[in-house]
């Protein structure tokens, strides 16, 4: 089955569904809507070579989408999110339930990135996704990229109404809004010298953050790109709190050697992330989450930032 040109899609396709650009997880929250459905009936059973010649080149890097249906299955659950075969460029996804009914397909300029919050955002809709790279893509490249995929499922499905993901129908923005998040950066244990770093001197650094800032959170990734759904729940939290707070990349053996390890031994708790407020420890994830739904940890944080 030859690669379908993203043109020919423009040729058969008329609005109606919602797809939007993810340009990265910083900006995960801009999208750009549009509304496209493939032609049914007749019109779906257009010549590919003739809409493919009556459209003409287009211009840009001239690369072609793959088929849909050619695309590897690539199952998310574990660690799958981290797959080397979801690239860190722009293209085009589709993900997939459990089930391996289609959900949503969407286009971004860094594929990681969105199928990463995706995953963490949604986990119940997110057990397999299926992407082509178009790395040299402009714009137009990557809408057209999009339509070329929708009008293949489309194409494919025949029970009226349910043709389209759930995730692409008119008026469903859970794949598409973000809730806001500060692109404030991480703060540094050290000037890039960690790997350099003592034990001791790591966790004395440790001391002087907590103690230095009114709330810490010692986090996998940052809050813009989190690398795991604690992480990323954590942040959440403090977003929808609008508490003003720090995070810490245990991760990032540059700046904050070792520290992946050193957090559990400064702490005396076994698990990442880690809250901790006036430079003592609230907890892990499991009773943040607790403190968040009985309202603890607004009282905690928002009642003593009013006082102060």
């Amino acid at each position: 089955r030859r690669p379908m040109s993203a043109s020919v899609a423009h040729a058969v396709c008329c609005p109606v569904v919602r797809c939007a650009t993810h340009r990265d997880r910083r900006d995960a929250t801009a999208s750009r809507s549009h509304a496209w459905v493939a032609s049914v009936g007749r019109g779906r059973k257009l010549n590919i070579a003739r809409a493919e010649k009556e459209t003409g080149a287009e211009k840009g890097s001239g690369e072609t989408v793959p088929p849909l249906g050619s695309a590897n299955m690539i199952p998310l659950l574990g660690d799958g999110v981290r797959s080397p075969e979801i690239p860190a460029t722009p293209g085009v996804y589709a993900v997939y339930d459990s089930e391996q009914q289609i959900q949503y397909v969407g286009l971004s300029r860094k594929v990681s990135a969105s199928v990463k919050l995706h995953v963490f955002e949604l986990p119940k809709q997110c057990g397999f996704v299926r992407c082509a790279s178009l790395p040299m893509a402009n714009k137009t490249e990557l809408q057209l990229a999009w339509k070329a995929w929708m009008m293949e499922h489309l194409a494919s499905t025949t029970t009226g109404d349910k043709k389209v993901p759930p995730g692409n129908t008119s008026g469903n923005a859970l794949w598409t809004e973000r809730k806001n998040r500060d692109a404030k950066p991480n703060l540094r244990l050290t000037k890039g010298d960690g790997n350099e770093t003592g034990d001791d001197r790591i966790i004395n650094l440790c001391r002087d953050a907590v103690d230095g800032n009114k709330v810490v959170a010692f986090i996998k990734g940052t809050r813009a790109e989190p690398e795991c759904g604690f992480s990323h729940r954590l942040c959440a939290m403090l977003d929808e709190l609008l508490v003003d707070y720090e995070t810490i990349d245990t991760l990032d053996e540059t700046n904050n050697g070792n520290l992946r390890n050193l957090v559990k031994q400064f702490s005396d708790w076994p698990t990442i992330p880690q809250l901790y407020f006036n430079g003592e420890l609230v907890g892990g994830h499991d009773i943040l989450e607790e403190m968040h739904a009985n309202g603890e940890l607004k009282t905690l944080l928002l009642v003593e930032r009013k006082q102060a």
